[in-house]
């Protein structure tokens, strides 16, 4: 009879493992939902970042455009006060002959 009540031990504790393995499995589960979830956060963030800064450079050479056009000293000192230099362009040098 010991050999029959250590055999069903052993076939009750081996019938348990998959129900162990599936919990185990389940939990792992959650958490790689959660970090796909910050993940997606982050790579949002990230996103919306670089959107932000091509916006924020049109921006930046609207108001230096609009600063020289219009001979405004005060919007170039506000750009120049920010780190932002106004460096104007002159037109290409030519002979004047078209083509």
């Amino acid at each position: 009879m010991g050999g029959r009540t250590a055999l069903n031990a052993l076939l009750v504790a081996l019938a348990a493992i998959p129900l162990v393995l599936t919990i185990v499995d389940f939990v792992v589960a959650q958490g790689n939902q959660a970090l796909r979830a910050e993940v997606g956060r982050r790579q949002h963030v990230i996103v919306e970042g670089a959107q932000l800064a091509r916006i924020n450079q049109v921006l930046i050479r609207e108001i230096a455009v609009a600063a020289v056009k219009n001979k405004d000293v005060k919007l170039h000192d506000l750009l120049t006060r920010n780190g932002i230099a106004i460096k104007i362009a002159s037109p290409p040098a030519g002979d004047g002959k078209p083509g």
